[in-house]
């Protein structure tokens, strides 16, 4: 099954398997279309077609309509564009063609697949009895040179709600290598970017920063310029043309949903070091020589009932201390840990700590090989959630559905104590069937003294099975190896340590001191790689 995750973000997984589209309908030399009759679309489950398309372009952007309707009405409507190469394309830029390959099969599995589902939602909206669903994708190729390809994909849906939701998003790839491009892969001096959108923003849209600088809300360890951090984060929509950096912002992005796109460009001719040399442009390309597009037959689909939700399950609170539920034996299969490197800074940047060594940044909302982990029921900012879906790896269905409300604040039986703070979900994950979560707060522990505790839930009796002792997990993340949990706490003023706890009791069994607060643990075979505010760590494992 294709990952459902990837269409939402606009970033389709690589999965190499091609495609090529019949078509009908195709543009003249000047962009016009040039009418014919509709190719039928192969019966193939992937709605893919099985002849190759000559158009004469380097490009064809196929765009495939997508209906779903009962014996009544229409009920969902949709479409997606499928992208195919030339063969001169494709045998120039190879790497280039595989990746087109993976996002036609991915695309075109996710949006009929989508309208199924929201054909069978419309049967339930008792507001618009009426409604028609729609969910619209469309791709536009900006770019497409031996630097860069460049692609736009536009998104727009209704499934109920006040209004529609659309949202615009760049793919830009090396088209050499196939790998994509962040921003800052492209620029030669970053440092200007920031000062350049605000600049470009406010001689396009009079008056736009007053809202825009309101509208930011500024996470936890998250830059105080929000376009610092969407470049450290990437998530600039973005191309480059022989005018310059092209940046849009897409409702809600930087601004209210009110305000609606923002579009900017940055000239080469203002800002001659922003990008690097080798991505500029000497002159417009015409696209119009290069991309045409075409109908295929529309895509019929029968409406299609999600898997059911699993009710919301609420987690009691026994008590604020240290707990373990009867009948709980420790574990036999402990690790020790022995310091083997130590690299102290003045700040470890841990996104740069990460990419070096090959890793992700890890949080709540994260994958491992059995499960997504999803936070719900946020209770302030910064992704504070007390609630937890687990999916499968797909996101296709979800398994578990826990509401750790009571866990977080209660109260708890033993005192009624409501915390004095709002704690949430730091992490969580499944291991033999056992969830294990990181449950905290933002501030001090002078704030609430009992917070930063590591749980563990049995998923299939839903009973808490123990609650550690307050103040030995605030990281961003923690890890289980064999019998053991490695955690941290840390925070200014306050000692730092990682401490090795026993997953079936909770019990601490080790502290390790080290010089500031533990943000990032990952195990790669017999070594832990931690990184801390000012320093990186490794350890041995000893098993």
């Amino acid at each position: 099954m294709k990952n459902k995750k990837a269409v939402a973000i606009f970033m389709l997984a690589s999965v190499c398997l091609s495609a090529c589209t019949s078509v009908g309908n195709s543009s003249n030399e000047d962009g016009g279309a040039v009418t014919s009759e509709p190719i039928a679309s192969s019966e193939k489950s992937d709605n893919s077609s099985e002849i190759s398309v000559d158009t004469g372009y380097p490009i064809t952007l196929v765009n495939h309509a997508v209906t779903s309707s009962n014996e009544e009405r229409e009920l969902c409507t949709g479409s997606y564009t499928e992208i195919v190469l030339s063969d001169e394309y494709k045998e120039k830029y190879p790497k280039l063609a595989e990746y087109v390959a993976s996002y036609n099969d991915n695309i075109s599995y996710e949006i009929p697949e989508r309208i199924a589902e929201y054909a069978s939602l419309v049967l339930e909206d008792t507001f618009y009895e009426d409604a028609v669903y729609y969910d619209e994708n469309k791709v536009n190729i900006a770019r497409i040179d031996d630097r860069l390809f460049s692609m736009e994909e536009q998104y727009e849906s209704f499934s109920g709600g006040a209004h529609p939701n659309h949202a615009t998003g760049s793919i830009n790839i090396d088209p050499v290598t196939g790998q994509m491009l962040r921003l800052d892969q492209v620029l030669n001096d970053s440092s200007v970017l920031s000062e350049a959108i605000r600049t470009e923003l406010e001689k396009a849209y009079p008056g736009i920063m007053e809202e825009v600088d309101s509208f930011y809300y500024q996470g936890e360890d998250e830059d105080p310029d929000q376009f610092v951090q969407k470049l450290k984060d990437d998530t600039y929509t973005w191309s480059i043309n022989a005018e310059g950096l092209r940046i849009h912002f897409s409702p809600y992005e930087i601004a209210s949903y009110a305000t609606g796109d923002l579009d900017i460009v940055l000239p080469v001719k203002d800002y001659p070091n922003l990008i690097q040399p080798a991505f500029q442009m000497s002159e417009a390309q015409d696209m119009t020589k290069i991309v045409t597009r075409t109908e295929a037959e529309p895509i019929k689909v029968a409406p299609k009932e999600s898997d059911p939700i699993p009710e919301s399950v609420k987690i009691a609170n026994p008590t604020w201390k240290s707990y373990k539920a009867e009948g709980v034996v420790a574990g036999t299969d402990h690790i020790t840990l022995t310091k083997t490197k130590e690299e102290k800074t003045d700040f470890l940047d841990t996104e740069v700590w990460a990419e070096k060594h090959g890793f992700m940044q890890e949080g709540l909302t994260h994958e491992d090989e059995n499960y997504f982990y999803s936070g719900v029921n946020e209770v302030s900012y910064g992704n504070t959630f007390q609630g937890l879906q687990i999916y499968d790896t797909n996101m296709e269905k979800m398994y578990y559905n826990f509401d750790l409300s009571e866990l977080c604040d209660g109260p708890d039986y033993e005192e009624e104590r409501v915390s004095a703070q709002n704690q949430f979900i730091r992490y969580a994950t499944v291991v033999d069937n056992i969830l294990y979560a990181e449950l905290g707060h933002w501030g001090y522990a002078s704030e609430e003294p009992w917070s930063s505790y590591i749980v563990a839930i049995d998923v299939n009796t839903n009973e808490l099975l123990f609650r550690s002792e307050p103040l030995v997990a605030n990281a961003g993340n923690f890890k289980i190896v064999g019998d053991t949990i490695i955690c941290g706490y840390g925070f200014t003023a306050e000692p730092d340590y990682i401490y090795l706890l026993d997953r079936f009791t909770g019990e601490k069994y080790d502290s390790i001191p080290v010089n500031s607060a533990a943000d990032q643990f990952q195990v790669v075979d017999d070594t832990l790689y931690v990184a801390t505010y000012n320093t990186a760590y490794e350890f041995s494992i000893t098993r």
